[in-house]
């Protein structure tokens, strides 16, 4: 570079630029460079007010050629939130959640976002903690997957604070956020219906906690099922663990070890299905000939295992898009009612419900019988 160029900077300061290292240069010599002010030089790199494109363009280039980067903390106390959205799932152990992350992750990346993903490990004082943090941090938005309890206040104060939250998974009434849920009771109802067609009386229940919203629309959707055939819910046949593949196994294997076992079994998620899986193998129960699974909820070892298992499959990758446009669409600036999105699921027969691999459409419908 010449110095004439450079004309103005301080002696000694070597602004050499594109290799990627930081450089030490300020905004006002980006501005003499680009033969702007400083102010229109901060304008211009931040975005903000009315500046030109092409006085962006020369700004930008400027900055370059100096290795001048912006302070991310400065330009997010000037904005009041910071560059980046929060996503709190229940547990990443769940392979529903990572799913749901990769597809929030790319919708809110492509408008210019970061995501950060923190998990609650189901426990109502580490979320409180995590989104008081990030709210401290100045996150521009939240997703979260909400664990069971009674006190939302620091859900509700972001919400006063003029944070975009949205909920997804396991809805929470009375909450004036964004939501994104699929439809468990339908869901739950098409998978125990489908084994009651295939002539099962005794059809167990296996779910994580039923303060989780989603578990309990799957009971009632478990129990409506039952209702419909003109079968009495029989509480002997229900089974609660903790949410992870350990309670799912140990609640298995206390609905399955006993002297009249249910032939059949809907498992409310996919560790709940995996428990049951482990459970039937240790007492020596073979699926589908002497225990029949559907579980809710569709994943890469339901085709990967012998025999496949049926399951209801949820648009996974779906909710985390409809959560990236809705929290986005809030950040421009959108101040309609909260809006609750609730989108269909599928039944997928396959071996372990005694059917031949095929697919129903749609929610709560019955499927066709498997022959």
């Amino acid at each position: 570079m010449s110095n004439e160029k450079h004309a103005g900077m301080p002696a000694g300061h070597h602004p050499e630029a594109r290799d990627g290292r930081r450089s030490s240069a300020t905004i006002r010599e980006v501005a003499v460079l680009a033969g702007v002010s400083p102010a229109t030089a901060a304008r211009a790199l931040n975005r903000y007010g009315s500046v030109s494109a092409a006085t962006i363009r020369k700004v930008s280039l400027a900055a370059d050629q100096l290795g001048y980067r912006t302070n991310p903390i400065a330009q997010a106390l000037r904005r009041g939130h910071a560059n980046y959205v929060g996503f709190l799932p229940g547990d990443l152990e769940n392979p529903f959640f990572a799913t749901v992350a990769r597809a929030l992750g790319d919708a809110v990346e492509e408008a210019g976002y970061t995501l950060t993903v923190s998990s609650s490990d189901e426990r109502l004082d580490r979320e409180q903690k995590i989104v008081d943090t990030l709210q401290a941090n100045l996150v521009s938005a939240l997703v979260v997957a909400p664990v069971p309890g009674h006190d939302r206040s620091h859900l509700t104060r972001l919400a006063a604070a003029g944070i975009p939250l949205v909920i997804v998974d396991r809805a929470i009434p009375g909450l004036a956020a964004d939501t994104v849920t699929v439809d468990n009771r339908g869901g739950a109802r098409a998978g125990v219906e489908h084994l009651l067609d295939r002539g099962h009386r005794r059809v167990g229940f296996v779910s994580d906690v039923l303060e989780i919203a989603s578990s309990q629309d799957r009971l009632q959707g478990y129990r409506d099922a039952l209702s419909a055939r003109g079968f009495v819910h029989d509480p002997d046949l229900q089974s609660v663990a903790q949410p992870s593949r350990d309670g799912g196994y140990r609640a298995a294997l206390a609905l399955l070890d006993r002297r009249d076992p249910p032939s059949a079994v809907f498992a409310a998620d996919n560790l709940m299905t995996l428990g049951v899986l482990r459970a039937a193998g240790e007492l020596g129960l073979r699926i589908p000939e002497e225990l029949s699974l559907v579980g809710f909820d569709d994943f890469d070892l339901a085709t990967a295992v012998r025999p496949t298992i049926t399951t209801v499959a949820q648009p996974v990758a779906e909710i985390g898009r409809r959560a990236g446009a809705l929290l986005l669409r809030r950040l421009e600036g959108w101040d309609g009612p909260a809006e609750h999105v609730n989108l269909p699921t599928r039944l997928i027969v396959r071996e372990s419900s005694g059917g031949e691999s095929a697919t129903s459409e749609g929610s709560g419908g019955r499927p066709g019988s498997a022959s």
